[in-house]
């Protein structure tokens, strides 16, 4: 029994004795009524008000919440199904937590990595480099909508809209194809904001700052956010608009903390978003939605990086200065996404839901002389050069599940996806194409059956049939690869991606579950495409083009009642041909090989008293490759490829007269690397050395709206993030942690 499965055993055990001694030492009290009821009146739109606490929210799949007044329901399904009959580990990140998190640290990512067990650490960064689920990437949606770009994976598709406009996060973890391309590591569903149901106007004005305890003038952050929407009968409107400065962050040093060089960073940076949702409902059953977000972010430019040494300890650091020289034009990204939706939850005794959408991404990365990476012939002089990688993606998603049976708890669906994604890079310096024009098509029909029996097993299963194809021209890559040239083609693709699974209610406090299922995605198809060096090359021979195919084993159970939750999740996740980055002369490249990753997620919260909860997520992984292609695994997979191991603790406390709070820490375990591929390719040097972090968020209710404080890094640890210390090779990644660092907000809702 190595060292993570006793810790497992030691929380699981902890847990069941800390729950059977106090439980039935309190008294029965209201709290699980006032938590169902705060539920049932968020559930029109409103605010939560962070200062009070509640457990619910983010307390990953234990919080599979079986309230008697309101079940929760998610739509990451694409049809409303509640959380208790899904076969797999689900997180619900509501609002409440949103407010908390993002006034810690204001990024998707850093709010998903506190709350959802398996996520990767929060690079902080413009790419999200580092940052998968279960060690495979997840998909973003807003509100139903792909972010994931099939073609050109430059992994910002996490930074396309501003948290202020989420209404909460759902989370369905491992491989699966619910909602198309891409969710090889689960689905990240964010749903957005909307107005209140009884007619009165929703109305949220956010204003903070943000500032080190050194309080440098170059680390201020000010962000602004309005929000505001009514229901007006059978219309309903809601808009706003954010606009968030950011300065630097500092470490623990006090020493400003190194931009990230060539990938982008949210450093020294401007964004702004202007969000709308309309919608109109002819009738009880039918609604008609349009969702509108711009997102534009851009590096201001006014500070370059100096690069560090890993071999001496000398830190990535940052200075004033002029950055065109050595990086070109300030990296930055511009996402318009577009969703038009139709639902009707009476036709022919059935549910239709359906939606067009439409996205047009724009990010442009720093560069640099990179040597033999930037010329224009192999033998001529390096010269400064960047990119840019343009997508845009059109796409139909159908559903009809019908109710018409006249078995009781038996609903079957059909549905039917389209899908493109025309994709691009270049280097937009020298007006050069790095990656060519490559168009991607998908159409899926698919079908799932659900069916509960006796109320207690819940039975779930379907296949859905992907065909896709991927089109690109004739291409001569650049210099760096040789200046090849390589012959156009269209390789096509067909994949049947079954899925099933069972729930089973043991008994009111207690469930168990089982699932398999299989997810689809396409390589880093341009990395792929622009590494060709080999002449007679043509792409429909490329075996590197292949899908991604995972299959997604997981077992698990869910106890509640009504103080304390428990989940706990055992999964495996293996692909025949995946995909893997591999750093190889300062470039990520794409190497397709047999993956097989398994972990255990375990979560859980207890009310201590009807004021306070405490609780945690611990989650481990392991993950391995088969380096050397013959059939077995034989090397780990290193950092930028998994996350580590991690455990997640805290207690929200509501202490009355307004006040409120949160206390989180998170530690990160030790992982050693091991295997030939590691050995030979890292020298063995990408060791990660764990840390752990402590957070503070307090809230107290003015009458006059609310005053947020959260504090990251308490403690004012010295540190060196996890992909910073795997990232081996570059020294421009070798950079600190942010040390202690303090926002204040104030929230006003009228």
């Amino acid at each position: 029994m190595n060292i993570h499965t006793r810790w497992i055993s030691v929380l699981i055990s902890v847990w069941f004795l800390v729950v059977s001694l106090v439980f039935p030492a309190m008294a029965q009290t209201p709290a699980t009524e006032q938590r169902a009821g705060k539920e049932d009146a968020n559930s029109d739109g409103q605010i939560a008000d962070p200062s009070v606490s509640q457990t619910s929210q983010e307390t990953s799949s234990a919080s599979k919440v079986k309230l008697k007044l309101k079940p929760v329901t998610i739509t990451a399904t694409r049809i409303e199904k509640p959380i208790t009959a899904i076969p797999n580990t689900v997180t619900v990140v509501e609002r409440e937590a949103i407010t908390q998190q993002t006034t810690i640290r204001d990024d998707v990512q850093s709010i998903l990595e506190n709350t959802v067990p398996g996520f990767g650490p929060s690079l902080r960064r413009l790419a999200g480099r580092a940052e998968t689920l279960r060690g495979r990437n997840p998909l973003y949606l807003i509100d139903g909508v792909p972010q994931f770009n099939a073609l050109r994976d430059g992994q910002r598709d996490g930074k396309t809209i501003d948290p202020f406009f989420l209404e909460r996060i759902e989370v369905i973890h491992g491989s699966n194809a619910l909602q198309g391309v891409g969710a090889t590591g689960g689905v990240v569903s964010m749903v957005t904001r909307s107005p209140r149901t009884d007619g009165t106007w929703t109305n949220l004005v956010r204003a903070g700052v943000t500032t080190h305890d050194s309080f440098n003038d170059d680390g201020y952050t000010y962000k602004l956010a309005g929000l505001t929407g009514k229901k007006f009968d059978r219309f309903d409107l809601m808009g706003g608009a954010t606009f968030h400065h950011r300065g630097l962050y500092f470490d623990g040093n006090n020493d400003p903390v190194g931009l990230y060089e060539t990938q982008g960073d949210l450093m020294d940076s401007k964004s702004w978003d202007v969000f709308f949702k309309g919608g109109f409902e002819p009738d009880a059953h039918q609604r008609f939605q349009v969702m509108v977000n711009h997102f534009n972010l851009k590096r201001d430019g006014d500070f370059r990086p100096v690069r560090g040494d890993r071999a001496t300890g000398l830190l990535t650091t940052t200075i004033p200065g002029d950055p065109s020289n050595d990086v070109g034009d300030p990296a930055k990204n511009r996402v318009t996404t577009l969703s038009v939706d139709y639902r009707n939850k009476d036709l022919f005794n059935g549910e239709l839901v359906s939606q067009f959408f439409y996205q047009d991404f724009a990010a442009r990365y720093e560069g640099g002389r990179y040597g033999g990476f930037f010329r224009l012939t192999p033998d001529g002089p390096p010269f400064l050069d960047q990119s840019q990688i343009e997508s845009t993606k059109l796409g139909g998603k159908f559903i009809y599940a019908w109710h018409g049976f006249d078995l009781d708890n038996f609903t079957p669906s059909v549905g039917f996806d389209v899908f493109q994604d025309q994709s691009a890079q270049v280097l937009a310096r020298s007006g050069r194409e790095w990656v060519p024009e490559t168009i991607f098509n998908s159409y899926a029909p698919f079908t799932q059956i659900d069916y509960t029996v006796l109320d207690r097993v819940h039975l779930t299963g379907g296949v859905r049939y992907v065909i896709a194809d991927v089109s690109v021209d004739d291409y001569t890559t650049i210099a760096d690869a040789g200046s090849t040239f390589v012959s156009g083609g269209n390789p096509r693709f067909q994949e049947a991606l079954p899925n099933g699974g069972m729930t089973i209610e043991l008994v009111p406090e207690l469930s168990i579950y089982g699932s398999y299922a299989e997810g689809f995605t396409m390589p880093d198809v341009g990395r792929i495409l622009r590494a060709v060096n080999t002449p007679g090359q043509d792409v429909d021979s490329l075996l590197n083009l292949e899908p991604v195919v995972t299959r997604n084993l997981e077992f698990g159970f869910d106890f509640e009642s009504s103080r304390a939750r428990l989940h706990v999740a055992w999964y495996r996740s293996d692909a025949e041909l995946g995909s893997r980055l591999e750093l190889i002369n300062n470039i990520y490249n794409v190497r397709r090989e047999k993956t097989e990753i398994s972990g255990v997620d375990v979560s859980g919260s207890v009310d201590v008293t009807e004021n306070m909860t405490a609780g945690f997520t611990y989650a481990y992984l392991q993950g391995q490759s088969d380096t050397d292609k013959d059939g077995e695994v034989d090397t780990d997979l290193d950092g930028v490829n998994i996350a580590p191991n991690r455990l997640n603790v805290f207690s929200e406390v509501n202490v009355g007269w307004g006040f409120g709070g949160r206390v989180q820490l998170s530690h990160f375990f030790d992982r050693n690397f091991k295997g030939p591929g590691i050995a030979e390719r890292h020298r063995g040097k990408i060791d990660f050395s764990g840390y752990t972090l402590v957070d503070l968020f307090i809230s107290k209710d003015t009458g006059y709206g609310s005053l947020q404080l959260g504090i990251e890094n308490l403690l004012d640890k010295q540190y060196i993030g996890y992909f910073a210390q795997t990232d081996y090779q570059r020294p421009t990644s070798f950079f600190a942690g942010p040390g202690r660092t303090m926002t204040l907000f104030y929230q006003h809702e009228f």
